[in-house]
Parts: structure tokens; C-alpha cells; sequence
């Protein structure tokens, strides 16, 4: 009985113990959220644009979730300009890890200088955790007026702000550079939530002092292998006295919708006189068809046209996601006269989905009659 008594009091002793350390390793759990800011601007360049919006990035591990985040950045050497942005809701609040990657806007009115930012992240415990950074502000471009940036699958579609893999979506603006335009550099990167993904293009000019009030544009190639999600762009103008305008876009959207070009038959074998070229294909899209346009040009000269023609009245009703092709068409110069023998390509332009468009080009020869 004595030793029954002892035994059991050794047992409490030792559930009492076990009880005890498993509340301090619950107790040590609940330490303050650990922070980690890894860039602050472009590439950790601690440097933003008034006007612009500034790039920051990094790492949160908070083991009783994050409650809020809140950004403050303050202007320095006795200035009293300040910027604040809190994050109470969305992707970041009510979780444990968070990768933090969001663009805050400068406004314009801020005054160039020096600054100091202030990243805090509160749990739910109330425990907080700051990171601090210098920054320095540089003053809007002067002579570069960006306005109207537009990013679109097409031309219909011009800021739809969706892009399609495998596709040529297009970007435009309203440009005016009192000192001439220099590049223009684009560099879109996915968000959190979609793999990573990056594109970097850049565009050359020749001093022009507009750009893209006449509806210029530029075409941004989408390779297939692009992940679909959400994407952020950047719009930076340089003129040619090395001064830049950074602008950018939220809420891109790379998309996924393929079309296939199925059956082509072009004459016999791929051989056919001028004035009778029969033409089969058929178009098989995952959304609905827009409209399909058809080209015949030699390579060596693929703006001279021997044939132009858009079908769009078929797809009017929407709803068609399959079209089969089966006419005759005739290669004629824009004086009236037939082709002469040679190689030539038939280009079959495909629009579907909201802007999405395909180019496919088929090699046949049209011979003597």
C-alpha cells in the first residue's frame, strides 16, 4: 500500500512536471513576430520617386497571426511631410507566414529629400515588431509628362489589363519629353500568390518629343510558359538627359487560352494559280471567336498584300468557339493584277477570348496558269 502511495505521487509529480514544461514551450511559442524587410525600392535601392510608387518586400513569421501591418514613412531633417498605409484586412491578416510585397504610393507633392521608414507588424497578443530603413525621395521628372498608361490583349481590348500566354498584348501612354525621348523600359513581375515570372523590355527611341498621342503603341511578346496570375508593371520614360519617369500598373492579368489551327489544305499540295486558290482550315479556341482575317503576302515583302480580308460578322452572335473555312480566294496586287509565280504565306489572324489573338502563317506556291 505504501509503496501504491509512493508510486502514485511519483506519477503526479511527474504529470504535474510534464504539465508545467509543456505550458513554458507553449509560453516560448508566443514570442513577437520576427520581420525581415529585404528590399526597400527597386532592387533595395532605398530610393523612391515622387509621383511614383515605392517597391517594398520581405519575409513575416508571427506564431499568433498577423493583425495588422502599418507603414509610415516620415520626412527628415526637420521636414513634416509624412506617408502612412495600414494593412488591416486581405492576404497579409490572420496568418503565420507571410511573404509582404506591395508598392506604396509616393504623391507627387512630396518634397525631395531624405526620409525615414517604419515597418510594423502587430499580432493578435498586441505584440509588435519594427523594421526601420533610410529612404531617399527624388523629385518628379520635370520634362517627361506620362499619362493615359494602358496595358491590353488588343487593340479592342486596349486596357482590359489582361495578357494572354503565347500572345503579343499591347502597351500605350500619352508621352511628352522636352528634351527628347531616350527608352522606354517595361518590367512586369508576378504578385504574391502566382509563381514567380518576369518580363524586361526595352524600347529604343529617337529623341521624339511625343509619343503615343497618335496611337503608337508597343507589343509585349508573352511567351506560353508564363503562369497565369496577377502581374504589376512598371513604365519608365528616360529622355535624353538622363532624367526618368517611373509609372506603373496594377492589377495585370496573365491568362491562359489556347486556339488551334487544325486541317489546313491550300490548293493541291500546297500549290495553286492565282485565281483559284482553295482554301480549307479549321479554328478550334477555347473561348469564344472574334473574328478571323486572312493575308497572303510574299516573305520578303509582308506589308504588300495580295489578299486582306477579316471575318467578323460570322462570330457577331458570340458563342462559337469552332469555324471551319472552306472557300476560294484570288491573289490579286492592289492594281487588280494576279500574282506571279512564287512562294507566298498565308496568314491566318485568330481573335478570340477577351482580345486574345494568335498569328498562324502557312508557306504554299502559286504557280502559272
Amino acid at each position: 500500500m505504501k509503496k501504491n502511495l509512493v508510486l502514485t505521487v511519483v506519477l503526479l509529480m511527474g504529470l504535474c512536471m510534464f504539465t508545467f514544461s509543456s505550458c513554458d514551450d507553449e509560453k516560448e511559442s508566443t514570442g513577437k513576430p520576427i520581420v525581415g524587410l529585404n528590399e526597400v525600392g527597386k532592387e533595395n535601392s532605398k530610393t523612391g520617386i515622387a509621383g511614383s510608387d515605392l517597391h517594398l518586400e520581405g519575409e513575416i513569421i508571427a506564431e499568433n497571426l498577423i493583425r495588422r501591418i502599418d507603414i509610415e514613412i516620415h520626412q527628415e531633417d526637420g521636414g513634416d511631410f509624412k506617408i502612412e498605409k495600414s494593412f488591416t484586412e486581405g492576404k497579409y491578416i490572420g496568418v503565420k507566414n507571410a511573404h509582404f510585397h506591395e508598392h506604396i504610393e509616393i504623391p507627387s507633392e512630396a518634397p525631395a529629400g531624405k526620409y525615414h521608414l517604419h515597418f510594423t507588424v502587430t499580432d493578435r497578443l498586441g505584440q509588435t515588431e519594427t523594421r526601420e530603413s533610410e529612404l531617399t525621395v527624388k523629385a518628379a521628372a520635370a520634362h517627361i509628362i506620362v499619362e493615359d498608361l494602358k496595358f491590353g490583349a488588343s487593340h479592342d481590348f486596349s486596357d482590359n489589363k489582361i495578357g494572354y500566354t503565347g500572345t503579343k498584348p499591347m502597351v500605350s501612354a500619352h508621352i511628352k519629353a522636352e528634351n527628347g525621348l531616350e527608352k522606354i523600359t517595361v518590367f512586369i513581375h508576378s504578385e504574391e500568390g502566382t509563381p514567380s515570372f518576369e518580363l524586361d523590355t526595352t524600347y529604343t527611341f529617337n529623341g521624339e518629343k511625343e509619343w503615343g498621342t497618335g496611337g503608337q503603341h508597343k507589343h509585349i511578346a508573352i511567351p506560353d510558359n508564363a503562369p497565369a496570375g496577377d502581374y504589376h508593371m512598371h513604365f519608365n520614360v528616360y529622355d535624353k538627359n538622363g532624367e526618368v519617369s517611373e509609372n506603373s500598373l496594377e492589377g495585370v492579368q496573365f491568362k491562359k487560352s489556347n486556339v488551334e489551327l487544325q486541317g489546313v489544305e491550300i490548293g493541291t499540295g500546297r500549290s495553286a494559280t492565282a485565281s483559284d486558290i482553295l482554301t480549307k482550315f479549321t479554328v478550334k479556341a477555347q473561348d469564344d471567336l472574334h473574328s478571323i482575317r486572312l493575308r497572303i503576302y510574299k516573305e520578303s515583302a509582308p506589308s504588300e498584300y495580295f489578299f486582306n480580308s477579316t471575318l467578323a460578322d460570322e462570330f457577331s452572335e458570340g458563342g462559337l468557339k469552332e469555324y471551319t473555312f472552306n472557300k476560294k480566294l484570288e491573289a490579286k496586287d492592289d492594281k487588280g493584277r494576279y500574282a506571279t509565280a512564287g512562294e507566298y504565306i498565308l496568314e491566318i489572324r485568330v481573335e478570340y477570348a477577351l482580345g486574345a489573338n494568335k498569328i498562324f502563317k502557312e508557306k504554299f506556291n502559286i504557280t502559272v496558269k
